[in-house]
């Protein structure tokens, strides 16, 4: 079975689940917070360990590094809150974070075809053609939502005739399929490597996940108030796009072709 459809279905499976037990909006919307975001959190961080072995930053280098992310943070809360910059900054933001979410989901079929490594970002326009025709398809989606029908209302003074979904669910269901993707990558991985490397690696891929899911628990439980700022949808918007720029640094550009034939024939 491919990686896309045991994702898929495993996604489905979840969500149809939690519209069957708890049909209330409001509600499900808590479990956003309680489980999806969690769960995303822990693959950011398999990112900064993935990045950890790839890079490595001098004292001086990560201080540089460290001051630009919070300084980026202070411009971002301001612009959450300034109304003539909120849809200027948060649209593209959404849109980078769904590039990388479409353009993750093609690299990861790739690494099942050549040896389950993940391989520099390609050269050629058709991987990034898809890449964009699918993120322009999800920014389609989001458009057909309540909260996508009420912006363009307020700025374009019309809306889409058809609602599909609700953002929070769009949200949820593609934050989890990337994760879980993830997931079962790096379980299929560990199956091509020795023991104890396969149980190592399966190990600390069920921590990184758990850690998230058990600190927001707790902050849900005895500081309720913190989750609306710590667990909230638009600071872990913040966190992926830095994500996603960091990991494609991190890849790379696979090299050109005449580059390619002299490093084979070295």
């Amino acid at each position: 079975m491919s990686h896309r459809i045991r994702s898929l279905t495993t996604v489905g499976a979840g969500l149809a689940l939690l519209h069957a037990l708890v049909p209330d909006r409001a509600v499900r919307e808590i479990w956003l917070t309680l489980v999806a975001l969690p769960i995303g959190y822990g693959h950011l961080l398999g990112g900064l360990l993935f990045a950890r072995s790839r890079t490595r930053l001098s004292g001086l280098e990560a201080s540089f590094v460290g001051s630009c992310v919070l300084s980026l943070l202070c411009a971002y809360t301001w612009a959450l809150h300034a109304e003539i910059a909120r849809v200027v900054v948060v649209v593209p933001m959404l849109l980078v974070s769904a590039w990388h979410i479409a353009e993750n989901d093609l690299a990861l079929a790739r690494a099942y075809r050549r040896g389950m490594r993940l391989r520099p970002l390609p050269r050629g326009a058709a991987h990034h053609a898809i890449a964009i025709a699918a993120t322009l398809l999800l920014g389609l989606v989001a458009l057909a939502t309540p909260t996508g029908a009420y912006y363009l209302r307020l700025h374009c003074g019309a809306s889409l005739p058809i609602q599909l979904t609700t953002i929070s669910d769009l949200a949820t269901a593609f934050l989890m399929y990337h994760a879980v993707s993830w997931i079962f990558f790096f379980f299929d991985r560990a199956k091509a490597l020795p023991e104890p490397d396969a149980s190592r690696l399966r190990q600390r891929l069920l921590w990184l996940h758990a850690i998230p899911l058990g600190a927001n628990a707790i902050l849900y439980t005895l500081f309720p108030a913190t989750t609306v700022f710590a667990a909230s949808p638009a600071l872990y918007l913040f966190w992926s796009v830095l994500h996603a720029f960091q990991t494609a640094f991190v890849r790379g550009l696979e090299p050109r072709a005449g580059a390619r034939v002299a490093r084979a024939r070295s």
